[in-house]
């Protein structure tokens, strides 16, 4: 079962939780809970981390944003470094 991030998006009379199912360099793919406009500005936070952006679309419990600036990798990683614990089970063999 996959797992998502959990982050908060603010807009201008709104904050809530989210689910991050998707993240690129120029946008994100969420799950929320309340509906949002197209092309309402908006702040994803994620730890200490907050990109702005603008909701691209808006359908059914879920919205994607598009970033006023690229993500770089350094703000992702820095981002996720201390939200995600990865693990695999003891069995797991990297294909080499």
């Amino acid at each position: 079962m996959p797992s998502f991030l959990k982050a908060k998006l603010q807009s201008e009379n709104l904050t809530q939780i989210v689910c991050v199912r998707d993240v690129s360099v120029n946008g994100a793919l969420l799950d929320v809970t309340q509906p949002l406009r197209a092309f309402e500005i908006v702040t994803l936070i994620c730890g200490d981390t907050n990109v702005n952006g603008l909701v691209a679309w808006s359908d059914n419990g879920r919205l994607g944003i598009e970033f006023s600036e690229l993500l770089t990798c350094e703000i992702l990683v820095g981002s996720l470094k201390s939200r995600i614990k990865v693990s695999a089970s003891k069995s797991y063999q990297p294909e080499i």
